[in-house]
């Protein structure tokens, strides 16, 4: 394996630093060709390799291009604003988490006293769940809040591992954990990544979190319902030892809400309000929509950690920024991103060319096919990917190819933010193999699912996914953007 990585390695350093000196075809120039070196060699890194240690070596590649400056790069990477929103966000989300409101939730859902009527309403509610709280969360950590509740609902019920209906409860939390991610631009890396590249590539518009959200939401409910349907009459669980569970156990550890968890969820549903407000408020109140937009993304949960650090519950600030900055900030998904803005940005960059040269290969493919036809390809292709590949690298790799060449017509009869915001979503559809996500990891790693049904079962769920994100998702946000 570790012969393997160096051979990429070697391959990719090769691309990076020598694609310049290969004779670029008719159509490109040496800075084309240095560029599509830096992309290629990047990617092949971070598919093969690793994430953090390529990001560093793109930045300082494109450093060194006639593109940027040191400080232009470091300002296109690390000091854009998209990995700024990262950061703030994953320690607000941590803090959450931290004071126990998330696993409150969750057991809200799967308490209620409709879950004992009937074992489907039970397990509809199981699922709701990390759909709902994911909304406003990382996947991880609504994957790691349900683990171990539904383990301890398996110990209860007599269930041991390799037993049917375990994998499909937990392939169902991998799954709605995972599809949760595409419902919100709240807390959600990939999404943001995709309405960030897509304001790069169109030259400054831009998808708000209401349209998003709206879109998100709504498409995830019905792929909630059909993937329902499928576990119901494709897998056909035996729930007959669900039909008297007790859930009251599960609330035998659960105490009031505290000082600290009533502080911290007001904060972040002011956060929420103030990301929101610009969609909504806009035909009402136009002037205070304009300044809270021009506010951008990051600076919202900027304010929230400022008041955290100030309000102080029996003499100590409610937040610790050490702990924070420790375990509440995945910061080699923070370096992914700032990367991936900074190579978007350079291989869509009008003196590069390669858009256009990309255009001339793929309109005459494209345009004789119909517009949905094409959609349903796209969103397919990226789903695929992102099962083989990290969500950010999906997203980027798609969104770079495909919707500059929409914007220009290449691709015609498309509508390029609705394009775009598909493309982010199925980049969070990841659910059928182990390398796909950091949950599909953990899923293998309870022992309660085996590759087999994740792979089977969840390449049916990312079907299912590929078809409403291009008769539901792509439509609606057609009308929306």
């Amino acid at each position: 394996m570790k012969n393997v990585k160096r051979v990429f390695s070697v391959i990719a350093v090769l691309c990076i630093f020598g694609f310049k000196y290969i004779p670029a075809p008719e159509g490109l120039t040496p800075l084309s060709m240095e560029i599509a070196g830096v992309f290629l060699g990047t990617i092949i890194l971070w598919l093969t390799v690793s994430i953090t240690w390529p990001s560093l070596l793109c930045i300082f590649a494109l450093a060194l291009s006639p593109l940027y400056t040191v400080n232009q790069a470091l300002s296109a990477s690390l000091g854009n604003w998209v990995p700024s929103f990262v950061l703030f966000s994953s320690a607000l989300c941590y803090m959450l988490s931290k004071t126990g409101f998330l696993k409150r939730c969750a057991i809200w859902f799967i308490t209620r006293p409709i879950s004992k009527k009937n074992p489907w309403m039970f397990l509809g509610l199981l699922f709701l769940a990390p759909l709902a709280i994911g909304s406003i969360m990382s996947p991880i950590t609504t994957f790691i809040i349900f683990i171990p509740i539904i383990e301890q609902i398996f110990i209860e019920l007599g269930y041991q591992k390799g037993d049917r209906v375990p994998k499909i409860i937990t392939l169902g939390i991998l799954c709605f954990s995972s599809v949760s991610t595409m419902t919100t631009p709240i807390a959600h890396t990939f999404p943001i990544l995709g309405m960030s590249l897509y304001s790069q590539f169109s030259g400054g518009a831009h998808i708000d979190f209401v349209s998003f959200t709206i879109v998100g939401v709504i498409s995830s409910l019905i792929l909630f319902v059909l993937i329902m349907l499928m576990i119901k009459y494709c897998f056909k669980p035996d729930l007959s030892r669900i039909q008297n569970v007790d859930t009251e156990f599960l609330l035998k550890d659960m105490k009031p809400m505290g000082k600290e968890e009533k502080i911290v969820l007001t904060v972040f549903l002011a956060i929420v309000i103030i990301w929101m407000a610009p969609g909504l408020i806009t035909g009402i109140m136009p002037q205070t929509a304009k300044f809270l937009d021009s506010l951008g993304p990051a600076i919202p949960p900027l304010i929230g950690l400022i008041v955290l650090s100030i309000i102080k519950i029996e003499g100590k600030p409610i937040m610790n920024f050490a702990e924070v900055m420790s375990k509440g900030v995945p910061w080699s998904s923070w370096l992914l991103v700032a990367t991936t803005i900074m190579l978007g940005s350079a291989i869509t960059n009008k003196d590069v060319g390669l858009t256009n040269w990309l255009g001339t290969f793929i309109a005459p493919a494209v345009s004789r096919l119909p517009p949905m036809i094409c959609v349903l390809a796209i969103v397919s292709i990226t789903v695929l990917v992102t099962n083989f590949a990290t969500n950010a690298v999906t997203v980027t790799l798609v969104s770079s190819i495909v919707v500059p060449l929409v914007i220009s017509g290449a691709i015609p009869n498309l509508n390029a933010p609705a394009m775009a915001t598909v493309i982010a979503m199925g980049s969070c559809v990841a659910m059928a193999t182990p390398p796909s996500t950091a949950p599909a990891a953990m899923a293998i790693g309870t022992d309660w699912l085996d590759t087999g049904t994740m792979f089977a079962w969840g390449m049916f769920m990312c079907a299912i996914a590929s078809v409403v994100l291009t008769f539901i998702a792509y439509p609606l946000a057609s009308l929306l953007m």
